[in-house]
């Protein structure tokens, strides 16, 4: 027999929420069944006009943005993420295929807010290295 219906909830409550922001749908939905398999719960996104104020309202205890040179949403939102005091402690993985992008962020770190970057693709375990390094297991 399993555990309470009440008991599952405190446990899913408790664990650690990660807030996923891409432009492909695909990707997210791999990421959000990752993660969760982890144990983490998870909110995906495509930078719908909202995104912002979901993220202040959740508290995610990580974001994941994935930034592209063809985009300015992306780069708004993160710097809207680091300026606001509601949201600016929250640790950033920020992700992206273009070689540029991430040259300017890993030169800048402080200036985009972030705490690790990664190329895309990525391995699986580099992803879930980071993140535990940053907030831990789930």
């Amino acid at each position: 027999m399993g555990a309470p219906k009440e008991v599952l909830e405190v446990r899913q409550m408790a664990r650690q929420h990660i807030f996923v922001i891409n432009h492909d749908p695909a990707f997210l939905e791999v990421i959000r069944l990752l993660l969760q398999d982890d144990l983490y719960n998870v909110t995906t996104t495509n930078y719908a006009p909202r995104t912002w104020e979901q993220i202040a309202a959740l508290q995610p205890s990580l974001l994941l943005i994935d930034l592209s040179p063809r985009s300015q949403v992306g780069w708004e939102l993160l710097e809207r993420v680091r300026d606001a005091a509601a949201t600016s402690g929250i640790p950033i993985i920020i992700s992206s295929t273009d070689p540029r992008t991430l040259e300017c962020v890993r030169q800048n770190p402080a200036q985009y807010g972030a705490n690790a970057v990664l190329d895309k693709p990525f391995e699986v375990d580099t992803l879930l290295g980071a993140i535990h390094v940053l907030i831990g297991q789930a």
